[in-house]
C-alpha cells in the first residue's frame, strides 16, 4: 500500500507538525523549573486569558455606559463609587493579614489553624461593614448631594439614593470578596481572574439589556453595576464553601479573639498602607470635580481604564507572586526570590516600551473606541498630555509594586508604611500645587500622585536588596 501526498497536502502536514512541537514546547517549557515556578506560570497564563477577556469586556463597557447615561450622569456614578472604594480597607487590613496568615499556616500544613483564621476574619469584617452601612445609610440624608457633585439641586433626592444602593452593594461586596484572598492564600490566582471577568461579562450582558429595554437611568445603571459586583463573589464564596473548600469554611465556633488580634497586628501595617493608597490614587476624580469639573472625570477615567491595560499584564503576573513570596520566605528560599525578582525587573522595563508605544497611539485607540460612537454633541477630547502623563504614573506604580510585593510576602512593610504615608501627605497639596497655582489642568493632579510616589520607589528595591543579602537589621527588618 503506498501514499501519494500533493504538495498542498505535505504543506499541511508540515505545518500540523510545527504546530505540534511548539505545543510541546511550550508545555516543556511551563512544566519546567521550581514546583512554585510552575504553579505561578500556570496561574499567570490563566490570567492573561482571563484578564484579556476582561480587558476588552471593560472597553465595550464604557462607551455603552456613555450611550446610556450622559458626561455628567457618568461622572457623578464614578464619583460616587470612587469614593466608596477609599473605604474599602477600612476592615482594618483584616483581608491582607488573613492573606498572608492562611499562607503560613496551609505551607506548614496546619489547616485548622487556617481556618480559625478564615472565621475571624469573616467576622470581624462583617461586623465592621455592616456598622458602616447603617451609620452611612442614616447620614445620607443630611448630606447635600447636589453641592459634593456640583449638579442641579433638583437631582439631590435620585443621587441620595444611588449613594445608597453603592453603599449597600459595597458592603456586601467587601464582606463576600474575602473568598478572592483565601484563592490568593491558596496560590489559585487564576480563579480570582476567572471571576472577575465573569463579573464583568455579566454586568455587560445586563448593560445590553438596559440599553434597549429602559430610558436613560443613573439609579438603574447604579444598581445594576453595583449588586452584580456584589452578588458573584457572594455565590462563588458560598458554592467554594460548600465543595473544595469545605475545612476552611469560616464557623463561628472557630472565632478566636487570638487569631484576631495576630490579624489585626500584621493588618493594622496594611490598613494603614492602603489607606495611603487610597489617598494617593483614589482621590483623583474628587480633586478633578473640585478643582476642575466633574464633566471631567471621564476623561480621566477612560484615559486611565485605557493605560491600566499596563497595569493589568503586570499585576497578572507579580499577584501570582504574593503567596509564592510568602511560601519561598517561610522555607528560607531566597535564591528562588532573587531570581523571579530579577526577571520581574526585565518584565518592567518591557512594560515601560509598550506604554511609550501606546501613547503613540492613543488618540487613534480614543477614537475608535469612544467617539466614533457617539453624537456630535458627546465628542470628548483627550488632551497627548494627560495620556503621556497617566502612563509614567502606572510605569511608577508597577516599579513600586514590583518591590512591595515581596516585601509584602515577607511581611517587613513597615518601612513601606511610612513611605506610603509620606506619599499620602503630600500628595493631595501637591496636586493643588501644581493644578491651581501651575495651572496644569488634570496633568497637575496626575503629576501629584508621581511626585509623592518617588521616595517609596527609591526604599523598595533597597530594602528588598538587603533582605534577600540577609542584611536588612533595625527599620529595613520590620
Amino acid at each position: 500500500m503506498s501514499f501519494d501526498f500533493t504538495a498542498c497536502e505535505l504543506k499541511r502536514l508540515s505545518v500540523c507538525k510545527r504546530s505540534m512541537n511548539f505545543t510541546q514546547k511550550l508545555k516543556n517549557r511551563i512544566s519546567s523549573g521550581h514546583e512554585r515556578t510552575v504553579r505561578a506560570k500556570k496561574n499567570i497564563l490563566l490570567a492573561i486569558f482571563y484578564r484579556g477577556i476582561g480587558i476588552l469586556v471593560g472597553f465595550a463597557i464604557s462607551p455603552l455606559s456613555l450611550a446610556y447615561l450622559d458626561q455628567t450622569q457618568l461622572g457623578i456614578f464614578i464619583l460616587i463609587s470612587t469614593t466608596f472604594d477609599w473605604f474599602e480597607d477600612l476592615d482594618l487590613g483584616v483581608g491582607k493579614g488573613m492573606k498572608n496568615k492562611v499562607g503560613e499556616a496551609v505551607a506548614k500544613g496546619k489547616d485548622l489553624e487556617a481556618r480559625a483564621y478564615i472565621s475571624s476574619a469573616y467576622g470581624a469584617v462583617s461586623i465592621i461593614f455592616a456598622s458602616l452601612a447603617f451609620v452611612f445609610i442614616f447620614a445620607s440624608f443630611l448630606i447635600p448631594w447636589s453641592e459634593f457633585t456640583k449638579t442641579d439641586p433638583g437631582m439631590n433626592s435620585e443621587i441620595r439614593m444611588l449613594a445608597i444602593i453603592v453603599c449597600a452593594a459595597f458592603a456586601i461586596r467587601f464582606v463576600s470578596s474575602l473568598i478572592y484572598d483565601i484563592f490568593g492564600a491558596l496560590q489559585e490566582t487564576a480563579k480570582i481572574d476567572f471571576y472577575h471577568t465573569l463579573t464583568k461579562v455579566t454586568f455587560l450582558v445586563i448593560m445590553c439589556l438596559l440599553i434597549y429595554s429602559t430610558e436613560s437611568s443613573l439609579l438603574y445603571f447604579g444598581a445594576s453595576k453595583s449588586f452584580t459586583f456584589a452578588f458573584i463573589p457572594l455565590i462563588v464564596g458560598f458554592f467554594a464553601f460548600r465543595k473544595n473548600l469545605r475545612k476552611y469554611a469560616p464557623s463561628i465556633l472557630f472565632f478566636q479573639k487570638k487569631y484576631l488580634n495576630t490579624l489585626l497586628s500584621l493588618g493594622g501595617m496594611f490598613f494603614l498602607i492602603r489607606v495611603a493608597m487610597v489617598v494617593i490614587y483614589q482621590t483623583n476624580t474628587l480633586l478633578i470635580t473640585t478643582l476642575l469639573d466633574v464633566s471631567l472625570v471621564p476623561i480621566y477615567d477612560f484615559s486611565y481604564k485605557y493605560f491600566s491595560i499596563l497595569l493589568m499584564l503586570f499585576v497578572i503576573i507579580t499577584n501570582q507572586l504574593w503567596p509564592a513570596y510568602v511560601e519561598a520566605y517561610a522555607k528560607n528560599d531566597y535564591e528562588w526570590m532573587r531570581t523571579t525578582i530579577d526577571k520581574i525587573v526585565k518584565i518592567w522595563l518591557g512594560s515601560v516600551v509598550l506604554g511609550i508605544l501606546m501613547v503613540l497611539f492613543s488618540q487613534v485607540f480614543y477614537f475608535y473606541w469612544i467617539n466614533v460612537w457617539q453624537t456630535e454633541d458627546k465628542i470628548m477630547v483627550f488632551p497627548l498630555s494627560v495620556s503621556i502623563f497617566i502612563c509614567m504614573s502606572v510605569c511608577m506604580t508597577n516599579w513600586v509594586n514590583a518591590f512591595n510585593l515581596v516585601l509584602n510576602g515577607t511581611g517587613k512593610i513597615r518601612l513601606q508604611m511610612y513611605a506610603m504615608i509620606f506619599a499620602a501627605i503630600i500628595n493631595i497639596p501637591a496636586s493643588i500645587f501644581f493644578t491651581k497655582t501651575l495651572g496644569m489642568g488634570i496633568e497637575g493632579i496626575i503629576l501629584g500622585t508621581l511626585v509623592s510616589l518617588i521616595p517609596n520607589a527609591i526604599l523598595a528595591p533597597v530594602q528588598v536588596k538587603m533582605i534577600l543579602r540577609k542584611k536588612d537589621k533595625g527599620i529595613w527588618s520590620k
